[in-house]
């Protein structure tokens, strides 16, 4: 049953990303990303935008407050809480998911290596936390049936959560890449479907905060 779940959770939330390396929907994808950060800026305002910056900001840092060792934590805490979810998947499912995980360990292990890879360690962070909220994304699609059909507390949050997360991706969009130029279509797509899925505040936020963290991952050097 728990392969099931995740099995059809896995296939709503990361179907799209297929796209991947298709030119048409890749410009597709930004396109709509410019649109909806527009629609998302015009409600939020000013002053709510720069709260989310504040909130996105701490987020960030907290992932390596402390230096080195506490970024090393991070970046395993996600690691172990994806794999777990990962590993109830059946064999020759799950793909991406398993790419993006497997891409993560990587970047640790080479953060880890390097004494002052601060940039490294927050890479690492970022694809390790993309794919630990990818796999609780899966479980939260597949559970229709059991959705408790009551409304979010702070819809404004992730609103703007949304917005401010598209703005950097803006600024990292035209950044040469030599290990991650397929994650920033995915992370754009990523948004689009948190949007989409703003009558499940639970999914909404896990796919919001894998494309931000995707998209810190883009801003240290992935």
């Amino acid at each position: 049953m728990a392969n099931d779940i995740v099995r059809r959770g896995n296939k709503v939330v990361l179907a799209k990303s297929k796209a991947l390396g298709k030119p048409k929907q890749v410009a597709a994808a930004k396109k709509h990303a410019k649109k909806a950060a527009k629609h998302a800026a015009k409600h939020a305002g000013k002053k709510h935008a720069k709260k989310a910056a504040k909130h996105v900001g701490e987020k960030v840092a907290s992932s390596f407050a402390g230096g080195r060792r506490e970024g090393l934590l991070a970046a395993f805490h996600h690691m172990q809480r994806a794999s777990v979810v990962i590993s109830l998947m059946e064999k020759g499912t799950g793909e991406d998911l398993r790419d993006l995980l497997e891409r993560g360990v990587k970047a640790y292990e080479s953060a880890a290596k390097d004494d002052d890879g601060e940039q490294k360690i927050l890479c690492a962070v970022g694809l390790l936390r993309a794919a630990e909220h990818l796999s609780l994304a899966g479980l939260y699609a597949a559970r229709h049936k059991h959705r408790q059909k009551m409304g979010s507390p702070a819809p404004k949050w992730l609103e703007e959560f949304i917005a401010e997360t598209e703005r950097r991706l803006e600024k990292v969009e035209g950044l040469k890449r030599s290990k991650g130029p397929d994650l920033y279509p995915v992370s754009v797509e990523l948004l689009r479907q948190a949007e989409d899925a703003d009558h499940d505040p639970h999914l909404a936020s896990e796919l919001a905060m894998a494309a931000e963290a995707l998209c810190s991952a883009l801003e240290n050097g992935l």
